[in-house]
């Protein structure tokens, strides 16, 4: 009887094959379930040892071994490579709490032969393009004194846009208050020969470097009474929040006079600034996502929502590291968000 050897599979090409689909099995598994990567991967050597001997055969058992050895070593460079750029791409996150030398200071300056009581903070920030800057942001106590209750007073009108009309009354209102800071931001302009793009991201970058605060109509509580977002930076900066504030909004000139802000207390800063400066700005405000950014026209790439035939690129406020038409991946759906105002 002549018996034929069995055909064993070529042990390169057997690797080869198991290699390909682990990698694209290790892949999928990833991306679709996100289970721990020790559970993904024992899926996946076992499905491509399973599917490399359905389609070229069974090799030698010391290529067997030595083909999930390989594996397992690319695998585990790949996967210490893909962690290491994401934490790269991540945005990093910072202190909610304002170091020393941020704090607002009640002190004086000269305005012609007059000594004018001030708050002032110093404020030294990066922008995302990686310059940096330095600047007091300053306001008159008098000013502060005069407007830190307006909100109170306003009278809603009729046109069905609450929020827009009630921005577009604090802008106008504290506008003329802001020009020791808009005197501040035209200087960094004139002496860093900031272009159009520059400028704004220099003003927005200044803004979002404030860490954030909480305002609310209600007095601030304690942070076991509030939801879980609210609650966890509660309790790594108890400062973080204002309480008692008409409509939960800070008009600018209070934000620089103690430097707490939310979201539409940012956005209406900003807008403030840079409608001065003559950009056709917008402020966005979405129900669904609980949440204000600024919508900004000028040419550049990202995520923009299309109004009256113009397009405003979205920018994020409340914290740092983010550009124009950049906003975070959980608010990104642009039909949630609604312009409420706009400049031009």
């Amino acid at each position: 009887m002549n018996l034929t050897p069995e055909k064993r599979a070529n042990g390169c090409l057997w690797l080869i094959v198991m290699m390909i689909v682990l990698i694209i099995s290790f892949g999928v598994i990833t991306v679709s379930l996100d289970p721990p990567v020790l559970i993904t991967l024992f899926i996946s050597i076992g499905g491509a040892i399973f599917i490399s001997l359905k389609l070229v055969g069974k090799p030698r058992l010391k290529g067997i071994i030595t083909g999930i050895v390989i594996t397992v070593v690319i695998l585990g460079i790949l996967t210490a490579g893909l962690s290491f750029l994401f934490t790269l791409l991540q945005p990093r996150s910072e202190s909610t709490a304002f170091k020393v030398e941020e704090f607002v200071k009640k002190t004086y300056r000269l305005e012609g032969t007059d000594s004018v009581e001030v708050y002032a903070s110093n404020r030294v920030w990066r922008d995302n393009f990686g310059n940096d800057f330095n600047t007091t942001l300053t306001v008159r106590v008098r000013d502060y004194t005069r407007l830190r209750d307006h909100i109170s007073g306003y009278q809603p009108g009729r046109s069905g846009n609450f929020w827009g009309d009630l921005y577009d009354y604090i802008e106008r209102t504290d506008r003329p208050a802001l020009d020791i800071i808009m005197d501040s931001f035209r200087i960094i302009q004139k002496e860093k020969k900031l272009n159009r793009m520059e400028f704004a991201e220099m003003v927005v970058s200044c803004i979002q470097d404030i860490p954030y605060s909480f305002v609310f109509q209600e007095a601030c509580l304690a942070p076991h009474n509030y939801e879980e977002s609210i609650r966890e930076l509660l309790q790594k900066c108890p400062d973080c929040c204002i309480g008692n504030i008409a409509y939960g909004i800070q008009n600018p000139v209070s934000f620089m006079g103690n430097l707490k802000g939310d979201c539409d207390t940012r956005t209406v800063m900003i807008y403030s600034v840079l409608k001065s400066f003559g950009y056709d700005v917008a402020i966005l405000n979405s129900d669904f996502y609980r949440h204000s950014i600024l919508g900004i026209n000028l040419p550049t790439s990202g995520l923009a929502k299309i109004y009256n035939g113009k397009k405003y690129m979205l920018w994020e406020t409340t914290a740092k590291y983010y550009a124009a038409g950049n906003i975070p991946a959980t608010y990104s759906d642009i039909s949630y968000w609604d312009v409420v105002l706009t400049s031009k």
